[in-house]
């Protein structure tokens, strides 16, 4: 009996066995045959001349959304496990997800198994250029002449997956790609390679051109460009503005014709100002741009870039502008232009100036821009006003004789203008006025950028005094408005908090605009007549974008003296020179003007007026000066933190008010910290000083505001103190927690404890929760959990409740589905048989 029972479980075994074997070896029968068909995707293309393929073997890259086929050592595998990183445990299958993690991956999470890389795919570099090389005129227009010849570059990382597709559709999205290929088909088998196009005989529109892949990577990995294609006789001309203030600079546009083509455009003399004097050398068109040359013509055809060396009154101011692609962009300076509607003409390629002059040659488009003087009212001024442009002051003044006007910093009023006359009609005015240019004291702060206060006053009030305080102002009959200036084309600004930058921080962001520039200075001076200069970067873009930035140490040593600091941003103008181009002891560059300023000025000994004098006389005020300049004043202060206000959430006071107990508290102030530097820990103390509650946040507004909240469910009613903590202040507040608030009468508890514990607990869970908790409980509670809930509910009731401590045996499942080997296949199936051949006895 005993040999029959080992004869049939050997029989089982061997049988099993067989089976196992008969599996595996169709698997490795099948793989060779499957992998004849191509060459599988190699770890790394050397040649470059690898056709895309799906077959993908050990150490290949696979891509965010293809499907592949494992092949060679990875045939017969159905999943790889994810070994390090991100990606370490997670699951890759042959069709690869679109959000599959990036990592590397191996058969049975072993890495030294045979394993796979996934990548995301990207089209690195997209790409139209007018011929094979050219810059890159994606988002440009084109002529028709140079649209013949337009090549389509793409470097992308999945060649070694498949093709990069292009298509190329018409404004109203028809494909038209078949009708433009250019000699060559519509793929890219390579990375770095061309597709040619020829939209030459297509009409004048807007085109675009995807770039996809062209199988399973179409959907993450695309690129759009656009061409827009304009015939040669479009030659038209537009401004970036409508209207401006005299003063600012306007962007011009030439559009169509042929790359490379020149074309002149012209404002006419009768457009000049007044004041243009041509021995003075004034500018009208900016050599910026795409522009070749910029100067003048007189009336007997004669070009000169300076309008002094040239004979006879001026014709025309003209701009000669080069087309990249089928757009040129110039500018003009509103400067010496009247305040009217100002005309300009573009002209044909052929078009010289002597033709322009003796009125042979037409232009062929025109565009205007309304040039208007700077209105700065209370009625004029108004708001805004650009450095150096001239406007008229006016206003009311009713039942007063004469007026005075007065700007301001932080401080006192400075006098700028004084004993303007009012008429019959109770109206004072004063003509052409240059605001930034008047005589006295205030006409200085308006010759600096920033935000100021302008005010009007009766003058019999304090007779033109030069300097009134702020109470002197407002006691007087007076009315006063915002005012910022604004100059050329450089902007900066350091970052206060509450208008301050504190001592322990030491530092501030910076940030601004000084396009074309790569870099500028910034100079310092404290309420001593201290200095320090240095220079900050501009970003390629124009831009400027400091973080953090250190507050410098004097030029003789130590940090500022705490008070009022002034800070001047100063750039080059169009002649790179700084001041006349001549700084004692110094080259005139920015890195001689740091200097002068650290070594000269701060070893004279000046008072702050003195030393901001001194530095203005190098640089803006200097002898023909074209240099811009920011100026901006701060508090150079101690650090500090304040509590100003606490109350209830729900009803938001000035001052400290009383708290209901369970009430959220709001505890508010003012500091001048930095926010994500620094933090506000805010805590409630009892009278023995134990910390009971803690708040805190390290998030405010630039205007050093901050607030956080309290939680005082645990607090009860009585007194306590309220410490706010920066880590160097404290400051504190007595408050009152008192009884809960009257509630509405309607038998509800406003607090957390609701009545219903959401989630499948469906029985009642209400007041201390002492009843017994008889919800949709469907699993065995076989912990601690008898039945009676007679807690405070303070722990979390969530969920479908099944499991609580003990066992459950509702409906927890494992969403996953293991996978086996070939080696645990037959330890199955052998396990299988002995445990028959066992049941059989």
């Amino acid at each position: 009996m005993t040999n029959d029972n080992t004869r049939s479980k050997a029989n089982a075994v061997f049988f099993s066995a067989i089976m196992v074997i008969s599996m595996v070896a169709v698997g490795f029968a099948a793989a060779p045959a499957a992998a004849a068909n191509e060459q599988p995707r190699p770890a790394t293309d050397t040649t470059g001349d690898i056709e895309p393929t799906k077959e993908v073997d050990d150490g290949a890259t696979v891509f965010q959304g293809e499907e592949v086929t494992f092949v060679g050592n990875l045939s017969g595998t159905s999943q790889l496990i994810g070994v390090a990183g991100n990606a370490e445990g997670q699951v890759l299958e042959a069709n690869v997800d679109e959000s599959q993690t990036p990592g590397r991956y191996a058969i049975d999470g072993n890495g030294s198994n045979p394993s796979l890389t996934v990548t995301t795919p990207r089209i690195n570099t997209a790409e139209v250029q007018i011929g094979q090389g050219g810059s890159d005129i994606a988002g440009e227009t084109v002529s028709t002449a140079d649209a013949a010849n337009l090549q389509v570059f793409a470097e992308y990382n999945f060649d070694d997956a498949e093709e990069l597709e292009v298509e190329v559709q018409d404004e109203s999205g028809t494909d038209i790609t078949d009708a433009v290929l250019n000699d060559t088909d519509a793929l890219f088998n390579q990375s770095g390679q061309y597709v040619g196009l020829d939209l030459a005989d297509e009409d004048a529109g807007e085109y675009t051109v995807i770039l996809a892949g062209a199988d399973d990577l179409d959907v993450d990995s695309v690129e759009e460009l656009t061409v827009t294609i304009t015939t040669d006789e479009e030659v038209s001309i537009e401004t970036s503005e409508d209207s401006v203030t005299r003063g600012t600079n306007v962007e011009y546009t030439v559009s169509g014709g042929t790359s490379g083509d020149t074309h002149n455009v012209t404002i006419d003399a009768d457009d000049f100002r007044d004041s243009f004097n041509a021995a003075n050398n004034q500018t009208v068109f900016r050599n910026t741009g795409d522009t070749v040359r910029v100067g003048y013509v007189n009336n007997s055809g004669n070009f000169a870039t300076d309008s002094g060396a040239l004979s006879g009154s001026i014709a025309f101011a003209v701009a000669e502008v080069e087309m990249d692609g089928a757009q040129g962009v110039g500018t003009i300076r509103t400067d010496n232009l009247d305040d009217t509607s100002v005309d300009l003409d573009v002209y044909a390629e052929d078009a010289n100036v002597s033709s322009i002059e003796d009125g042979s040659a037409s232009s062929v488009d025109d565009a205007s821009v309304d040039v208007s003087e700077g209105q700065i009212t209370i009625d004029s001024p108004g708001n805004e006003y650009t450095i150096g442009s001239e406007v008229d002051v006016n206003g009311t003044a009713t039942g007063i004789d004469n007026v005075d006007v007065y700007v301001r910093n932080n401080d006192d009023w400075q006098l700028l203008l004084s004993d303007i006359e009012t008429d019959s009609d109770d109206e004072y005015e004063e003509e052409d006025v240059q605001l930034s240019n008047a005589n006295p004291a205030g006409a200085s702060i308006l010759g600096q950028a920033g935000t100021y206060r302008y005010g009007v006053i009766d003058s019999e009030e304090y007779n033109g005094a030069p300097n009134l305080t702020t109470s002197e102002f407002s006691q007087g009959t007076s009315t006063s408005q915002s005012l910022t200036t604004v100059e050329g084309q450089l902007s900066a600004e350091l970052q206060t908090i509450n208008g301050q930058i504190n001592t322990a921080d030491d530092a501030a962001d910076i940030t601004g605009n000084a396009e074309g520039q790569n870099q500028v200075a910034l100079i310092f001076v404290d309420e001593r007549g201290d200095v320090a200069a240095e220079l900050i970067d501009v970003e390629d873009d124009g831009t400027i974008d400091i973080e953090d930035k250190q507050i410098p140490n004097r030029a003789i040593g130590g940090q500022f003296s705490t008070g009022t600091v002034t800070a001047h941003f100063v750039s080059q103008g169009r002649d790179t020179n700084i001041g006349d181009g001549d700084i004692p002891g110094q080259a005139a560059t920015l890195d001689g003007l740091v200097d002068f300023v650290n070594q000269n000025v701060s070893d004279s000994n000046l008072n702050a007026d003195q030393a901001r004098q001194r530095i203005l006389s190098e640089t803006t005020e200097d002898t023909a000066s074209d240099d811009l300049m920011v100026t901006q004043t701060f508090r150079y202060a101690e650090s500090q933190t304040t509590i100003q206000s606490v109350y209830p959430e729900e009803a938001q006071a000035e001052g400290v008010n009383p708290v209901a107990t369970g009430e959220t508290m709001v505890v508010e102030g003012s500091t001048n910290l930095r926010p994500d530097s620094n933090s506000i820990t805010v805590e409630v103390l009892d009278e023995n000083g134990n910390s009971l509650v803690i708040s805190s946040t390290d998030e405010w507004a630039d205007s050093g505001q901050w607030n956080t909240t309290v939680d005082t469910s645990d607090l009860e009613p009585g007194t306590y103190t309220v410490e706010s903590d920066d880590g160097d202040n404290t400051d504190r507040a007595e408050i009152e927690i008192v009884e809960e608030r009257q509630q509405a009468d309607n038998g509800t508890d406003t607090g957390d404890d609701t009545g219903d514990d959401t989630g499948d607990d469906t029985g009642d869970d209400t007041g201390d929760d002492t009843g017994d908790d008889t919800g949709d409980d469907t699993g065995d509670d076989t912990g601690d959990d008898t039945g009676d809930d007679t807690g405070d509910d303070t722990g979390d009731d969530t969920g479908d409740d099944t499991a609580d401590n003990g066992s459950s045996d509702g409906g927890s499942t494992d969403g996953s589905t293991p996978g086996f080997g070939a080696l645990v296949a037959l330890v199955a199936l052998i396990a299988a048989a002995l445990l028959a051949t066992r049941r059989n006895n």
